[in-house]
């Protein structure tokens, strides 16, 4: 990393942006990723292949929360010591993640994979969904690492200012994905392995066409000097992992009670308003990303004016973006859902019901997102955790589990804006918070 992350404050802006945009474009590639991916097999395979989908999420979830933890507190650590001008540490470090990123996830996947009758019945399956649910898990514990590695590549492409090539990464991507979709669903009739593996291929093809762009550095024979670095990776990604672990949690006991209230339809439903969902989230993320390694870089470099202003910039596009989204999913929500459901009226008619409810969500939850991603920039990750526990764990289970036997199933997905509300105060504490702790560490 370069001195172009020390521009002068009038070009704080325009370097926010051209991280950014990247990031954004490269996020939403990945949600149109999983939204072609509902559309083929909605289309192929039914309301049982959507539903299938949603009830693996939240085991390939998990490992993917692993994957985003090492990448993230890699990419915190890299910043830092850029900000600090120790150059071959930071390649080091790039190293060291990736080489943690493949030996982690491959353990873990190899263990699920033993045993993955067991995690299939905990997911909440039925026998009419089981072979469903096992036909797209097995391909993706196989290729766990590949499905997340595309986060490696695009947050240390960033950190190494060349973000202009997540276009390419996302490009990559997406047009890899569509034409193995076609193939593996449509043409050769794989079903739920064919989208699965069309997601992996799509996934490796991203990463390693970024590959090239990332700078290393051979580790040092003497594996112990990298211990504190290890510790500080997991320490400082900690946080993202149980953001990400959190709302994989309440996507499960989503699932499970919309089976018990409702049936695969249900939960058919919510994958198609998911799918709304991750757009947004998915760009509010692709806007953390940026803040990142622009907030940490500048946390090294004891930058506090800068590090305010890429906050005020994050917090304001987020919030235009929260409110763009909510606008179009009233307007063109009806349309959406029509492109996954192939004209059946019963699934239509519920997800409708659920988009209307759960949109209140986007007026809110940037501000939550963003948060999270402050936090760990600034090396907090406990209260990031915080933040992340309440939105997706803690204020979500009392209106689940209360609601829907007060007003039905329209308190299900009253849970997720509910949620969002009442976090909203957690996120205004820690954040205040978080303000007098840089004025005491930056003087």
């Amino acid at each position: 990393m370069s001195e172009n992350l020390t521009l002068k404050d009038g070009d704080i802006t325009k370097l926010f942006f051209k991280f950014a945009i990247p990031s954004i474009f490269g996020m939403l590639v990945v949600s149109l990723e999983m939204m072609i991916d509902g559309i083929f097999l909605g289309r192929n395979v039914g309301a049982l292949g959507l539903a299938a989908v949603n009830l693996s999420m939240p085991l390939i979830n998990f490992l993917l929360s692993i994957g985003l933890m090492i990448c993230v507190g890699g990419g915190v650590i890299t910043s830092i010591y850029s900000g600090r001008k120790k150059y071959n540490k930071a390649k080091e470090t790039t190293t060291l993640t990736l080489i943690l990123l493949f030996l982690v996830l491959e353990v873990l996947s190899i263990f699920i994979l033993f045993n993955l009758d067991f995690f299939i019945k905990i997911l909440g399956t039925n026998e009419e969904i089981y072979p469903y649910v096992k036909a797209y898990l097995m391909p993706m514990m196989i290729g766990a690492f590949f499905y997340s590695s595309p986060i490696f590549t695009e947050t240390f492409v960033k950190i190494y200012e060349k973000p202009n090539w997540v276009f390419i990464s996302g490009f990559t991507c997406l047009s890899t994905n569509v034409l193995f979709d076609y193939l593996f669903i449509v043409k050769f009739n794989l079903g739920m392995t064919g989208g699965a593996v069309a997601t992996l291929t799509a996934c490796a093809a991203g990463f390693l066409v970024l590959l090239p762009q990332l700078h290393f550095k051979k580790l040092r024979k003497n594996l112990n000097i990298y211990l504190q670095d290890i510790k500080n990776i997991f320490y400082n990604g900690s946080s993202e992992m149980l953001s990400l672990v959190a709302s994989t949690t309440a996507m499960y006991l989503l699932n499970r009670t919309l089976m018990r209230e409702i049936g695969v339809l249900g939960v058919s439903a919510l994958t198609i308003v998911f799918y709304i969902n991750q757009t947004l989230n998915i760009v509010l993320y692709g806007l953390s990303q940026a803040l990142q390694p622009l907030v940490s870089y500048n946390l090294g470099a004891k930058n506090l004016i800068k590090i305010k202003a890429v906050l005020k910039i994050s917090l304001i596009s987020g919030g235009v973006i929260g409110i763009i989204v909510y606008i179009i999913s009233h307007i063109v929500g009806k349309d959406i859902i029509d492109i996954f459901s192939k004209g059946n009226e019963d699934l239509i008619n519920i997800a409708l019901i659920a988009l209307f409810y759960m949109s209140f969500a986007y007026l809110i939850s940037f501000l939550n997102i963003i948060s999270t991603s402050f936090l760990t920039a600034i090396e907090k990750p406990l209260e990031s955790v915080i933040v992340s526990m309440g939105r997706s764990i803690v204020f979500i289970v009392i209106p689940l589990f209360t609601l829907p036997k007060i007003i039905g199933p329209i308190g299900i997905w009253l849970s997720i804006p509910i949620a969002e509300s009442l976090c909203l105060l957690v996120s205004f504490v820690l954040m205040k918070r978080a303000k007098n702790y840089l004025h005491n560490v930056i003087k």
